[in-house]
């Protein structure tokens, strides 16, 4: 793809891709304020174009979202999201309170250290790993090679070798688990939202993270007996910001996620059983090479 040159008009650019969970999160925040005109950068990860040398001028790190506003380059997903509300404040995407307000960052902060990790790993073990494992060692390597983290590098190495039995997969189950109590237990107030009354940048963090698992056909593992969760959930879908954002795998993907759900969601089912039994045994019986 051509990559521009970094426009210092005041227009808001948008390096993003249409399948990126966290270019999802960032559409969602543009839709919330009703822009609507930003210039439109989509990026075919699957073809490596997130590698080009010219996009790593923009982000070191290979990952999308990147956004470009008057000369500048914001990037993480969640960092964006938090300046397009300061920048952009109606309608009001944060609670007034500054105690509120923290309350909020810690919500998004458990996002994305928990739940980043938590759908990569059971995308890679469902979906990625039999992509992968078709294509022949000097590709799948190659793959390897151009990652820029190394904690995703063994985590990706590790979902793909191991499948379910990775022990990357036992800590997706755990994180989501422990996501979705907080959830539950926040909804108990009886408000519609995690915040209270009021829609805000928690939801987009988590909407995108939920659709994945959705798409998976595995969220129902952890919201099934989480009435007020799965209404939140209702709620959520149904924001314009939701539909305009195209948030969930495409066409073009959805029945292969679907297959993968059919496939190996009842692992994951017996793995949430077992943790929720014995957490110990559980987590005591996966060791870096798989479960016994």
């Amino acid at each position: 793809m051509k990559f521009e040159e970094i426009n210092k008009s005041g227009a808001l650019e948008l390096y993003h891709a249409l399948e990126s969970i966290c270019s999802e999160r960032v559409r969602m925040a543009l839709y919330e304020k009703n822009i609507k005109d930003w210039i439109d950068h989509p990026m075919l990860l699957f073809k490596d174009e997130q590698f080009d040398p010219e996009y790593l001028r923009l982000n070191s790190k290979a990952q999308v979202p990147t956004l470009i506003h008057n000369g500048h380059v914001i990037r993480e997903s969640s960092i964006i999201c938090n300046y397009i509300e300061d920048v952009f404040p109606e309608p009001v995407l944060k609670p007034d309170s500054p105690q509120a307000r923290a309350r909020m960052h810690e919500w998004i902060k458990n996002t994305d250290e928990a739940l980043y990790q938590a759908v990569s790993s059971l995308s890679f073990s469902m979906v990625f790993r039999d992509r992968l494992n078709e294509m022949s060692e000097e590709m799948r390597e190659a793959h390897f090679a151009q990652q820029t983290d190394i904690e995703r590098i063994h985590r990706q190495r590790s979902c793909v070798q191991y499948g379910t039995r990775s022990p990357y997969v036992l800590r997706a189950v755990v994180a989501w688990e422990k996501m979705m109590q907080e959830i539950e237990t926040t909804l108990q107030s009886n408000e519609p939202w995690i915040m209270g009354d009021q829609y805000s940048l928690v939801e987009i963090a988590l909407a995108p993270f939920m659709a994945r698992i959705q798409d998976l056909k595995i969220l129902p593992v952890w919201i099934t007996d989480r009435p007020l969760s799965s209404e939140w959930w209702k709620r959520v879908q149904k924001r314009e910001s939701f539909v305009l954002a195209e948030v969930g795998i495409g066409s073009a993907d959805i029945e292969a996620y679907g297959e993968a759900g059919k496939k190996y969601g009842e692992e994951i089912k017996e793995l949430h059983e077992w943790y929720l039994k014995d957490s110990f045994d559980c987590g005591r019986a996966f060791r870096i090479n798989g479960k016994n």
